[in-house]
């Protein structure tokens, strides 16, 4: 397949919202493939990461915006076990929806030909047109998370 569009970014900690890619397709493509990945180290902390202050800023967090209250502990074990960076994609085409993918995957890929697609996504005849790409970014842990996107086609 040949690579029809590539994007690279970073996030920060805490950044929430929707980032779209708008690909205007030049010509027909039978075969469609989004994918979209980012830094696996980034998704969750690791034990030598969980500083006091991050389990300080975590109980202060979980107190003020929760009204929970819990034990240095329970932050940790929160922190360790619970905690993600969480990113999701959703695809258009012509603005009617063609897919959207919310696997807690680093990487992954919305496929597509005119009889099959990944889970989560519709198979679709045909490729032209205007293709957007929402990047839904739920949760970042960490600065400095890189991203990247390509759309590749045939």
């Amino acid at each position: 397949m040949k690579e029809l569009y590539r994007v690279e970014g970073t996030l920060n900690r805490g950044f929430v919202g929707q980032i779209t890619y708008m690909v205007c397709l030049e010509q027909p493509c039978e075969r469609l493939d989004v994918e979209f990945g980012f830094d696996a180290d980034k998704q969750r902390y690791r034990p030598e990461e969980v500083t006091p202050e991050l389990i300080a800023d975590t109980m202060r967090i979980c107190r003020e915006k929760y009204g929970l209250t819990g034990t240095e502990e329970d932050a940790r074990r929160v922190i360790l076990n619970d905690m993600k960076t969480e990113i999701h994609t959703l695809a258009t085409l012509n603005d009617a929806f063609i897919g959207c993918v919310h696997k807690q995957l680093t990487r992954r890929h919305m496929s597509y030909d005119g009889v099959t697609a990944s889970e989560g996504c519709i198979p679709q005849p045909r490729f032209e047109g205007v293709l957007k790409v929402t990047v839904l970014v739920f949760n970042v842990l960490k600065d400095g998370t890189h991203y990247d996107l390509t759309v590749r086609g045939e």
